[in-house]
C-alpha cells in the first residue's frame, strides 16, 4: 500500500492484483476448447463462465479477492431462448413473411438495449467481494435512448453528409478534386462517427457508473461529454495521416485497375499479369490502415479509461483513478500479437494474463477501505422468461 495525495489531502491507495498466471489460466483454457470442441459448442457458457470465474478470483484488492457465482446452465438457457427466436427469425425470411419480419426486427431495436440491462444486473449480483455482491438497475428509456437512439442519430446524419461528398467526387473529372472531395469526406465521416462514439461513450459509462451499487453504497461519475468527445476526436485525427497514406497509394492503384480490365478485354489471366504488380501497393496500404486503427483504439482506450475511473467514486469517499499509458498499452498489444501467431494461438492464455495484470496493477483505489460500512443488498435475479432470456447477453462487457 502507497499514500498520495488526491484532492485536498493524503488518503492510502491501494491497486488491484492479479495473483493468477498464464500457465495455471492455460488449464482452464485448453480444457475448455476442448470440451467445447466435443461438445459440438454446448459446453461454450460453460467455459466463458470459467474463464471469467478464474480472473475474478485471481483478482484482489486490500487482501479480499473476488468471486463470480453465475453458472453455465442460466447462461445456456438464454443462449437457447435467442436461438429460439433467431429460428423464429429465420423460419419468416424462408416464407417470405415480411409482417413478422418487421415486427421481430422492431422488438429487437426497441428491446435490446433492455436486455442488455438485465444481463449487466446479472452480472453485477453475481459478483462479490467480501461477502457483498454488486447491483446494478438502469432506467429502460434511458437504456434506450444511449444504445440506440442517440447513436442512430449521429449516424445518420454523419452518413448523410458522406453520401453528399461521395456523390460530389462522382461527378468531378479530375483526379485531384476526386481525392480532395473524397478526403473531405472521409474526414467529415470521421469526424462525424468520432462525435458519436464520444456522445456515446459518455452516456454509457455515465449509465453504467451511476446506475451501479456495491452492496448499498453507490457509485457515481460525473462524464463530460466535450471531454470524451475530445478525445475520440483526437484518436481519430491520429488516424487521419494513415488513411491519407492510404488513399494516396490505393486510389491510383485503383485508376490502374480499371485502364488494365479495359485493356485486358475480359481476358482474366492476361488481367492477372497486368495487375500482379499492383497486389504489394494494395497490400501495404492495408498494413498502414491497419497500424493507424491499432494505433487510434489503443490511444481512445488508454485516454478515456483514464478519465473515466479518475471521474469515478464511491459513497464513503472513496475515489479511483487509472494510470496506463499509450506507449505501454501498445507495446504489450503488439508483442502479444506477435507472440500469439507465432505459437498459433497456443500462448492466448499467456497473453491475456499478462494485459490483465498491467490494467489491474494501474487501476488504484483511494480511500479508507477498512472504514467503509459494508451491508449487503436483499436483491436476487430474475427468473421471468425475459430475464433468463437476457441472461444470454449476461456477457456484454461490463468492465473497462
Amino acid at each position: 500500500m502507497i499514500s498520495i495525495s488526491k484532492g485536498s489531502g493524503a488518503a492510502p491507495v491501494r491497486h488491484f492484483l492479479f495473483q493468477g498466471s498464464g500457465k495455471g489460466y492455460f488449464l482452464v483454457w485448453l480444457v475448455n476448447i476442448l470440451l467445447t470442441l466435443v461438445t459440438l459448442g454446448l459446453y461454450l457458457p460453460w467455459a466463458l463462465v470459467r474463464a471469467r470465474r478464474y480472473f475474478y478470483q485471481n483478482t484482489e484488492l486490500n487482501g479480499q479477492r473476488f468471486s463470480y457465482h453465475a453458472t453455465g446452465r442460466s447462461i445456456f438457457v438464454g443462449w437457447l431462448c435467442l436461438l429460439a427466436l433467431y429460428a423464429v427469425f429465420l423460419i419468416n425470411i424462408i416464407y417470405h413473411n415480411m409482417t413478422l419480419q418487421l415486427c421481430m426486427f422492431a422488438l429487437f431495436v426497441i428491446f435490446l438495449p433492455w436486455l442488455i440491462t438485465q444481463g449487466l444486473r446479472y452480472q453485477m449480483l453475481m459478483t462479490e467481494i467480501n461477502g457483498v455482491r454488486f447491483n446494478f438497475y438502469a432506467s429502460p428509456l434511458r437504456a434506450w435512448w444511449v444504445m440506440m437512439g442517440c447513436p442512430l442519430v449521429i449516424a445518420g446524419v454523419s452518413a448523410l453528409i458522406f453520401v453528399f461528398f461521395l456523390r460530389s467526387a462522382a461527378t468531378s473529372i479530375s483526379y485531384n478534386a476526386i481525392f480532395i472531395t473524397l478526403g473531405i469526406g472521409t474526414l467529415v465521416l470521421l469526424l462525424g462517427i468520432a462525435f458519436m462514439q464520444g456522445v456515446y461513450a459518455a452516456q454509457w459509462f455515465g449509465m453504467l457508473v451511476n446506475n451501479l451499487q456495491y452492496g448499498k453504497l453507490k457509485f457515481s461519475a460525473d462524464l463530460s461529454i466535450k471531454k470524451c468527445v475530445t478525445i475520440i476526436v483526437l484518436s481519430m485525427l491520429l488516424f487521419v495521416p494513415f488513411i491519407a497514406l492510404a488513399m494516396y497509394i490505393v486510389i491510383p492503384a485503383m485508376f490502374m485497375i480499371s485502364q488494365y480490365a479495359f485493356l485486358a478485354a475480359g481476358d482474366p489471366e492476361r488481367m492477372a499479369m497486368l495487375i500482379a504488380p499492383l497486389y504489394g501497393k494494395l497490400i501495404f496500404s492495408y498494413v498502414v490502415y491497419i497500424v493507424g486503427a491499432v494505433i487510434c483504439y489503443i490511444f481512445a482506450f488508454v485516454k478515456m479509461r483514464n478519465y473515466i475511473y479518475g471521474q469515478m467514486s464511491l459513497e464513503g469517499d472513496i475515489g479511483f483513478s487509472s494510470t496506463v499509458t499509450v506507449g505501454r498499452v501498445f507495446w504489450i498489444s503488439v508483442t502479444n500479437m506477435l507472440v500469439c501467431l507465432v505459437t498459433l494461438f497456443l500462448a492466448w492464455p499467456w497473453a491475456k494474463v499478462r494485459f490483465t495484470r498491467y490494467l489491474l496493477e494501474n487501476t488504484h483505489v483511494h480511500g479508507y477501505l477498512d472504514a467503509l460500512t459494508l451491508e449487503n443488498h436483499d436483491v436476487q435475479p430474475a427468473k421471468d422468461p425475459a430475464n433468463l432470456l437476457a441472461r444470454g447477453l449476461s456477457f456484454f462487457p461490463a468492465a473497462f
